[in-house]
């Protein structure tokens, strides 16, 4: 391309609380439609908000993981504009004195920090549903939900340092996996809780100036957002080829058409006409309250040192995107100290595979893992110990069950114990009934070992290790060479 992408993302987390943001009604609005609604969420005369501790507390986990500055002062503002869902015609939201600023959040595949702005606390809308088609414009009526109304949402918005969309899409997912790690939202894309709009603009090559930025709104899933960001580069890169200017706009995604579509021009702030909210007093939180609330080790930071154990993307990711099995790792990792024949990859290999197998079937109980059980058999499997195939069918018992595992083992008849005159007399035989083989890998062909490696294997029924066979074998054949 001979123009620079420039993406800034603009990223809603619903707050996983017990109350709504300003009152006490149940933050759950996938209950029965306007259930959990009361005078305040709605907006009704003399309703006084009162904010919610735990907001704050979930607030300041999030903060302290981007590493944001944490305001001690800051206050709420009143957001006008109009939408059904939205009972008050105005949001509660936070203008010029935000609970926090700056922050970053380190991209490891592209070696890179994505700086942030600013995030601040607001409450969310209710929600529209569309009857007899998909949006506003095609259906015959809307009902309007407000369970979603008030409830606490975290606005987290980055400086326009994205500069493709795979580092779009890896600050998401990271941002997505840090709320998870943090236990304060459950961040599913399907249902709101996890929303992003992205700004995106063109600007010649190398240039200083940044071109007129365009808002994509509402995205919700990952997918979207790769088509969303795709589809307005080629459509912008068009237009400026064309010598055509820019509209700063805001824009919709149409899964239909694959395309984006014009919804209204841009707002800028001051046409929300945003006051300091009367009902509610400026926010003070002290350093030793922010000191106080600890948080777990982030994505990022275990992104780091997976990396330094020489795991890959696809293993790191496959860990992180379940919690449970990423502590699993953590606790074998632990226990492995000192023991030079299972490391990182040989754990996530057992993970990925048995273990994977086990879990998608629900054969797992977390709470009666036996952690030495699962390192030794992950030994015996690495130096090849043991007859792999029939012993998968033992594994239930052999995780969850206290045990001698060699001694398990041994008693099903699964431990590889090698009688070398036996082995020696099969891969004669082996050797004697292949010569085409034979004198194939004399001529240079590696894959001819591999097959005799393979048939006496056969032979032996699991009585040998391959690396044992496929040595015999190798010395054998470098003897006919030497004569």
């Amino acid at each position: 391309m001979k123009y620079d992408i420039v993406i800034g993302l603009e990223v809603h987390i619903e707050l996983s609380t017990e109350k709504k943001l300003f009152c006490g009604c149940k933050n759950e609005f996938t209950h029965e439609p306007n259930k959990n609604v009361c005078p305040v969420c709605l907006g009704l005369p003399g309703s006084l908000p009162v904010i919610n501790e735990q907001a704050i507390e979930y607030f300041v986990k999030l903060a302290k993981a981007l590493e944001c500055e944490i305001s001690n002062f800051s206050k709420f503002d009143r957001k006008h504009y109009f939408y059904p869902d939205m009972p008050k015609n105005y949001q509660i939201s936070q203008y010029d004195l935000p609970l926090a600023k700056g922050g970053k959040l380190l991209l490891p595949n592209f070696n890179k920090y994505v700086f942030l702005k600013r995030i601040h606390l607001e409450e969310d809308t209710g929600k529209s549903i569309h009857i007899g088609g998909d949006n506003l414009k095609e259906a015959k009526y809307t009902l309007l939900n407000y369970n979603r109304a008030g409830v606490p949402l975290v606005e987290i918005v980055t400086e326009p340092v994205i500069y493709s969309v795979e580092e779009a899409i890896e600050f998401l997912e990271l941002l997505r996996l840090t709320a998870l790690y943090l236990g304060i939202s459950d961040v599913k894309m399907e249902e709101g809780s996890l929303r992003c709009d992205a700004n995106i603009s063109l600007k010649p090559k190398n240039s200083n100036q940044l071109g007129t930025k365009v808002e994509i709104k509402n995205i919700n899933s990952f997918k979207f957002l790769a088509k969303a960001l795709n589809y307005e580069i080629e459509r912008q890169s068009q237009l400026l080829d064309k010598g055509i200017e820019i509209i700063q706009e805001t824009r919709g995604w149409d899964e239909k058409t694959q395309s984006t579509y014009s919804m209204r021009t841009k707002e800028e702030a001051h046409d929300y006409r945003y006051f300091p909210e009367p009902d509610l007093l400026p926010l003070k939180i002290s350093q030793q309250y922010i000191q106080a609330i600890q948080i777990p080790l982030t994505p990022s930071q275990y992104y780091q040192k997976y990396i330094s154990l020489n795991l890959n993307e696809e293993e790191i990711m496959f860990l992180l995107e379940n919690q449970q099995i990423n502590n699993l790792f953590n606790n074998l990792l632990e226990y492995t100290k000192g023991n030079t024949n299972v490391n990182a990859k040989s754990i996530v290999k057992f993970l990925k595979t048995d273990f994977a197998y086990l879990y998608n079937n629900n054969q797992i109980k977390w709470e009666e893992i036996k952690i030495n059980n699962i390192i030794n058999y992950i030994n015996l499997v690495e130096n090849k110990s043991i007859d792999v195939l029939n012993t998968k069918k033992y594994l239930p018992e052999i995780l969850h069950k206290e045990m001698n595992l060699t001694e398990f083992l041994k008693s099903k008849n699964l431990i590889i114990e090698e009688d070398h005159n036996l082995i020696e007399k099969l891969i004669d035989e082996v050797i004697s009934r292949n010569p085409q083989a034979v004198e194939d890998y004399l001529n240079g062909k590696e894959k001819a070992l591999g097959f005799l490696v393979g048939q006496a294997m056969k032979e032996l029924k699991g009585k040998a290790k391959p690396n044992t066979v496929s040595e015999l074998i190798v010395n054998k054949l470098q003897a006919f060479i030497k004569n």
